[in-house]
């Protein structure tokens, strides 16, 4: 049954309403690509945003947040006597052994695996039909328990190794012993060639979903008086298990690893996903922050989020808190207007007349577009690609949003054009139901056209990471 999380002013859990604003205007200042927000204290929502056309239902890709689900269902398994922190590896996988199993491999453990502490540098073959069988007939490089080294595929072993003992995936595991507890909405998670759920990515829920499962966290498990993680896992799995100062991205001072969570400042901790998906939980303030966003144009920018709730929104907590109903109304004004991220720039350009409707040839390109061709008008940019086989096109509203087709996929997206200058056209791309944007910076002049395309996300684009040299076509 899906019930949702109660809804306060933030005023009543001790949070001004000014601190929320203050949030909500470093986001914009900081050009944070942000898609949601929601933020918790005494188990009650204080704020909630949604930047449209994203929206309160729509079940967002969370990728390596899915890493913190199958850490709770391996802690639920060991509960239950399935298995044990200390059990081999190989032991579940008499069928993918190695005919000579070296001895780092045979001593790896489901607790190296949950602390990312096993004998691999890095993720094996993650587009292996068999990931699991790779993972063990992947040469060792280091004894177990010695190294921190991000590894996506040894989460998904965790997934492999719960549905052999289980009988079922891990969704449909978790299914009955935690998202529906919780009331959380369907959830999706893909799977492998083999049906084992991807464990290091590959989940998908709303922001209220992840905002349910902090909570749970900061409950120490408990929800509605019923336990549903096992007596102290959560201080087992969130505490600091291995020192992460190796660790490829920045992410809270790189203050430590448990089992499959980040270590925060203030002894919190949080599941994080790349991009900007986060769940943070906060014990000494008895607070949650969730959010979902696409911070992938640039590694490290998702600590921007982090660094802004820590300054105006937990640093601002107060009991009592007096009401603002001035700061009330607007923070609830400001949150119902919330869209993503535009960029700056105006409507209109003299170019836009010179070079509306006339078609450009286009350099050799991997895609294989031969043309392209813009359309303007005042309230809309139309991007066609020609190829062989025939044409997909981009419709844009000039400094706001349209819902459509992108150009590369055809998947559900939003979609904006500004001009940066007199002769540069930016055209700003997101998928809805993928995590993936697109930035095309269009600069004409008399002598053609400059299109560079900037991909940004989890789709495989390489082939559409470049720039295009267009000359204009004579008309005849």
């Amino acid at each position: 049954m899906m019930t949702a999380l109660p809804r306060v002013r933030p005023e009543e859990v001790g949070i001004p309403p000014s601190a929320i604003l203050r949030f909500m205007e470093d986001m914009t200042d900081k050009n944070m690509n942000l898609h949601s927000f929601m933020l918790l204290r005494h188990g009650k929502v204080a704020a909630e945003g949604y930047y449209f056309p994203f929206h309160k239902d729509l079940r967002h890709p969370i990728f390596s947040v899915s890493k913190s689900l199958t850490s709770a269902a391996v802690g639920i398994a060991i509960g239950e006597g399935r298995i044990s922190l200390d059990d081999k590896v190989i032991h579940f996988f008499p069928d993918k052994q190695p005919e000579n199993v070296h001895p780092y491999t045979a001593s790896m453990t489901i607790r190296h695996l949950l602390s990312m502490q096993t004998v691999h540098r890095k993720s094996t073959n993650k587009e292996a039909r068999d990931i699991v069988f790779e993972y063990l007939h992947t040469p060792p490089s280091h004894p177990p328990g010695t190294v921190f080294a991000y590894d996506t595929t040894g989460t998904h072993t965790l997934c492999a190794i719960l549905q052999r003992v289980t009988g079922t995936t891990v969704h449909d595991y978790l299914d009955a012993r935690l998202f529906q507890p919780l009331g959380m909405q369907d959830i999706e998670w893909e799977t492998c060639p083999l049906g084992i759920n991807l464990g290091g990515s590959g989940a998908y829920c709303t922001t209220e979903d992840l905002a349910k499962f902090g909570q749970l966290y900061l409950q120490d498990g408990v929800w509605n008086g019923t336990r549903i993680l096992p007596e102290g896992w959560v201080e087992q799995s969130t505490s600091k298990v291995v020192d992460n100062s190796s660790a490829g991205i920045l992410l809270e001072g790189r203050s430590g690893y448990g089992y499959q969570f980040w270590r925060a400042r203030r002894q919190a901790y949080c599941a994080f996903g790349a991009g900007g998906q986060f769940v943070l939980v906060s014990p000494h303030h008895d607070a949650v922050f969730v959010s979902t966003a696409n911070t992938m144009l640039n590694r490290d920018e998702h600590q921007g989020i982090l660094d802004s709730v820590w300054t105006h929104l937990i640093s601002s907590m107060q009991e009592p808190c007096p009401f603002d109903v001035a700061g009330y109304d607007r923070m609830k004004q400001r949150l119902s207007a919330l869209k993503l991220h535009l960029p700056k720039g105006s409507s209109f350009s003299h170019a836009a007349a010179q070079v509306s409707g006339h078609p450009y040839r286009l350099s050799a390109n991997e895609p294989g577009w031969t043309d392209c061709q813009f359309t303007f008008s005042d309230q809309a940019c139309e991007l066609i690609f020609i190829h062989e086989t025939g044409r997909s096109r981009v419709v844009c509203s000039m400094n706001d949003w349209h819902i459509g087709p992108d150009p590369f996929f055809g998947l559900p997206s939003a979609c904006c054009a500004v001009w940066a200058d007199s002769s540069t056209c930016l055209i700003h791309i997101q998928l809805l139901e993928q995590q993936q944007m697109f930035i095309l910076t269009c600069r004409f002049d008399r002598d053609g056209l400059v299109l560079q395309i900037k991909p940004a996300g989890a789709l495989k684009t390489n082939h559409l990471d470049l720039v295009l040299i267009g000359t204009p076509i004579n008309k005849p």
